[in-house]
């Protein structure tokens, strides 16, 4: 029986002696003798001629000889125990120096601008991630040449989804002899450690990975910078609105600067700008009871919100918080969370129902505040208020059909300077 050699670029069983192909046409390549190719074969696939175990330590001796090796091949074995050394390797080089690589940039664009210690790390790492990647590639390319399989299969990996499942199913398959078309010989090969081609490649790719690197880093840590910056500004831009409030009146001040919002009922309102007044109204004329009005905040909210449904349907820009207290002197009921409230610029508005829960029925010697809210259809700035009225009904039960001081509508006007 005669012997047989491959194609070189069908794959098909041809005489060792032809010289081109009768089933392609295809001109073949000088081979050596049956025994080199034995030989070459028994190397590459670890057969009974020269015995040694696959293992992971084997596997990426081969791996590493073989970085930019495209025409030979690689057994099952050896491609995957090689895959799962190149992953531990990956995983450690990105826990010991990647973390720091991706965090901290190593230079901006500015030779006096340039962490030396990290640029050394970012080019270790880069260079040997890039080298891990190397190896990988055209070990899948040797693995599926021992499929009989060309390298261009690796091309499937641009399609989405499917190309790399089915990458993966191709250099899951068994060993094909219709394979060995793909080895190559050569007297004495040259290592790639020896060409200079592979070095410059190395390099090269090393210092566009560093930079891609270091661009990410360094975009991560001006976004940072800015939100810093941007929220110092911020701060700085509420003190410097303090201190001019301070010089236009020194009853009047800015509270809860670092609030950006308030809650009416189950509404959370975003706030624009807002302004706080200590204000000092006390009425202890009726009822042996003492009304308070202590604190008076008028807010900007940030665009425009709408309350109500149906007729009652509004929109609103502003809001007026009036914070008072009662004490009773004897049994009153008492309405505040009922007021109306007119300002200086003609609106006159209703407290909302969503005020606190302060007043009515109240016993004698009872103390209660809380808050009220008035909600205003325009308001442009907080500046824009500088007084306001604010009327509410108190009444007390009586026997006496003479006392005409049963009853008592409040009439409290407050200047916001």
């Amino acid at each position: 029986m005669s012997e047989t050699k491959y194609c070189i670029n069908c794959g098909k069983a041809i005489p060792t002696n032809a010289t081109f192909c009768s089933f392609c046409g295809a001109t073949q390549d000088k081979v050596a003798s049956t025994e080199d190719q034995n030989t070459i074969t028994s190397e590459q696939h670890n057969t009974p001629n020269q015995p040694e175990h696959v293992n992971m330590w084997t596997a990426l001796k081969l791996g590493m000889r073989q970085t930019f090796t495209w025409s030979q091949r690689i057994t099952r074995p050896q491609y995957w125990w090689l895959y799962l050394d190149l992953v531990l390797i990956s995983l450690v080089l990105t826990i010991v120096l990647g973390i720091r690589a991706y965090s901290y940039p190593a230079f901006i664009l500015s030779p006096l601008h340039v962490n030396v210690l990290q640029t050394v790390l970012l080019l270790i790492f880069s260079a040997l991630m890039f080298w891990t990647s190397v190896m990988q590639f055209t070990a899948s390319a040797r693995r599926l040449h021992d499929s009989n399989r060309s390298a261009h299969y690796l091309w499937f990996y641009l399609l989405p989804l499917v190309g790399p499942i089915l990458i993966i199913v191709f250099l899951c398959q068994r060993s094909e002899p219709a394979g060995k078309r793909f080895d190559r010989l050569a007297s004495q090969p040259k290592p790639w450690t020896h060409k200079w081609w592979t070095w410059c490649l190395l390099v090269l790719l090393t210092l566009g990975y560093a930079a891609l690197i270091n661009i990410t880093a360094r975009d991560t840590a001006m976004d940072a910078a800015l939100t810093t910056t941007s929220k110092s500004a911020t701060t700085n831009s509420d003190d410097s609105y303090s201190d001019s409030d301070s010089e236009e009146s020194s009853d009047s001040t800015d509270s809860d600067s670092d609030s950006d919002s308030i809650t009416i009922g189950d509404d959370d309102i975003d706030i624009a700008n807002q302004k706080a007044y200590s204000t000092s109204f006390t009425d202890s004329s009726w009822a042996k009871s003492t009304f308070k009005i202590d604190k008076v905040t008028v807010y900007k909210t940030d665009g425009t919100y709408t309350s109500g449904s149906g007729n009652d349907k509004k929109d609103f820009n502003g809001v007026v918080k009036v914070h008072m207290s009662i004490h009773a002197g004897q049994d009153i009921s008492a309405y505040p969370t009922q007021a109306k409230l007119s300002t200086n610029d003609g609106q006159q508005v209703d407290a909302d129902m969503d005020s606190d829960d302060f007043d009515g029925d109240l016993n004698s010697g009872t103390d209660t505040d809380g808050n009220l809210y008035f909600e205003l259809s325009k308001l442009s700035s907080v500046k824009d208020i500088t007084s306001i009225r604010l009327k509410w009904d108190a009444s007390y039960d009586t026997d006496d059909y003479d006392d005409d001081n049963d009853f008592k509508t409040y009439d409290a006007t407050l200047n916001l300077n």
